[in-house]
């Protein structure tokens, strides 16, 4: 894949500040002071870190900004500093802050909230943040693990809440979300990721417009889910009838600086 087409989605991503461009000369990016220096260098490090992995040095990203290493330990006192922030800027603050409460709203029936939700989550995506979540992944940093709490809180629980109410199931304050419920949220969600994944990171051909594409996903799960849900509150696996804990982080790597 091309690196320039790498490097486009991050000065879309919040674009209050422009990244700086790999061959930034030093007297270029001395004129960054304050927020927007450290802007530059956590999108920067989206980047970098989205096209060589997190293995990428401090002393690399520091040439592309065109300063000293040493100036960015003046902004990140680590290079994992760094990763975290850069986690933050392009997964938990743009989730939290975009929809938060649409799954909740009862105005709307569910397939239409769900469909609403996922097309903006699809679009939402962008080569920089689904090549740095398949590169946290294999490369053992923690992202999946807070990320996965996040997506049970926000996403997943409000799915089941709605489900359970239809179904005249006990509410979650009632009897807490259960592994089996989990999962059967995740085989919808992880449909929809893998279209995001097949778009930005395999390269492959998928419909400009992917409405239909989550609607036939949507659809195919609010069809069946309220049947296997019902039969995994009445007599489903013990297994999967376990209580759902929050997802732990698996242990982060030390990255190499």
């Amino acid at each position: 894949m091309n690196r320039r087409r790498l490097k486009d989605p991050v000065a879309r991503v919040d674009a209050a500040v422009p990244a700086v461009p790999a061959d930034a000369s030093p007297k270029r990016a001395a004129r960054l002071k304050g927020p927007a220096r450290t802007q530059a260098i956590v999108e920067a490090a989206a980047a970098l870190f989205a096209e060589a992995g997190f293995s990428a040095s401090t002393r690399e990203l520091a040439k592309r900004l065109g300063v000293t290493q040493a100036l960015l330990y003046r902004f990140f006192p680590s290079k994992q500093a760094l990763i975290d922030a850069v986690f933050e800027h392009v997964f938990q603050a743009r989730l939290a802050r975009r929809w938060d409460g649409l799954l909740d709203d009862r105005t709307q029936p569910l397939p239409a909230r769900l469909k609403a939700f996922y097309l903006a989550y699809v679009n939402w995506t962008d080569p920089t943040g689904m090549r740095l979540f398949v590169r946290a992944g294999l490369d053992g940093m923690a992202l999946t693990g807070v990320r996965g709490a996040t997506l049970t809180d926000q996403i997943f629980a409000p799915i089941i809440a709605e489900l359970r109410r239809q179904a005249a199931l006990p509410t979650l304050d009632e009897a807490p979300l259960m592994r089996g419920e989990r999962e059967l949220c995740m085989a919808l969600h992880g449909a929809v990721v893998f279209l995001a994944i097949r778009r930005h990171v395999y390269g492959l051909p998928t419909p400009d417009d992917v409405s239909a594409v989550v609607g036939l996903l949507v659809d195919t799960f609010v069809a069946g889910a309220p049947v296997s849900l019902s039969a995994l509150h009445k007599d489903g696996p013990a297994s999967l009838r376990l209580t759902q804990l929050r997802p732990r982080p698996r242990s982060a790597k030390t990255p190499r600086e």
